[in-house]
């Protein structure tokens, strides 16, 4: 049986807590259009962010933004993985009704689904070792949110050498192959995880479910720190136990429209 770990919203305490460890270089690797990066960059102004997105319609966008511009969030057209080089990237359709959903879909993959990939473009990958000792070796605290649609063990895996300086990580994973037949699951993610020193804090759903995120740390030896640390985690429990109660009061019909405006999996915090 998987133990049980706080069910909250992993996007506001990652951000919460990526001061306190005193986060120098952000990763948003699978970024699709920069809105996370740009939430990490307002929460530590001084700090490096780069963005990843191999989406070639997706990284056009962001080239565009206008506030990751001026918020200097660093944009790279790569695929973190497990190795430097090129591959295959799945380009899903996006002309449909789900477009807002689609536009984070695409893969290394080949998705099972044939009729939703509409092209197959050949993109730059790389280690992400191999990028942050070329680009940023100064970098002593680093923090990973990962979303790539099946390939976060590949990811982690090419983060090896880094990965003792890496304090924080966010991770979207599947516990049954949900992209491609040969993908990497959730066991893998955590067994590697745990190998590597980190601690499971709290995900955004209950690990019985399919797809969620999970949100692992390096426990700090300080006791102060440690202390802070559990601080965040039981208002963020708070939180999300007093968000919920208030969403359940409200009428059958503006929950819905939140659900469907928000993708809101049965509970919101």
């Amino acid at each position: 049986m998987t133990p049980e770990i706080p069910v909250v919203n992993t996007r506001q305490l990652f951000s919460a807590l990526l001061p306190g460890f005193g986060t120098d270089l952000v990763c948003d690797i699978g970024s699709m259009d920069g809105s996370d990066a740009l939430l990490f960059k307002r929460r530590l102004p001084a700090s490096r962010v780069v963005a990843f997105e191999a989406n070639p319609r997706n990284f056009e966008r962001m080239c565009n933004n206008r506030s990751l511009a001026a918020n200097a969030v660093s944009l790279e057209p790569l695929a973190l993985c497990e190795s430097d080089g090129v591959a295959d990237f799945f380009v899903v359709r996006t002309d449909s009704s789900e477009r807002a959903a689609r536009l984070g879909m695409s893969s290394l993959y080949r998705r099972a689904q044939s009729e939703q990939i509409e092209r197959v473009v050949q993109v730059p990958t790389a280690r992400l070792d191999s990028y942050v000792a070329r680009h940023a070796p100064a970098a002593r605290r680093l923090a990973l949110w990962i979303d790539v649609e099946g390939k976060a063990f590949e990811v982690i895996e090419g983060a090896r050498g880094v990965l003792p300086r890496v304090q924080l990580v966010h991770v979207e994973v599947e516990t049954r192959p949900l992209i491609g037949a040969a993908q990497r699951i959730f066991a893998d993610v955590r067994a590697l995880l745990r190998e590597s020193g980190f601690t499971e804090l709290a995900s955004d759903y209950p690990l019985t479910g399919s797809q969620f995120n999970v949100l692992y740390a390096r426990i700090p030896r300080e006791a102060a720190a440690r202390r802070a640390l559990q601080l965040r985690l039981n208002y963020a429990v708070f939180r999300r136990h007093a968000t919920n109660l208030v969403y359940r009061l409200l009428p059958a019909r503006v929950r819905g429209l939140l659900a469907g405006r928000f993708r809101i999996r049965g509970a919101i915090g």
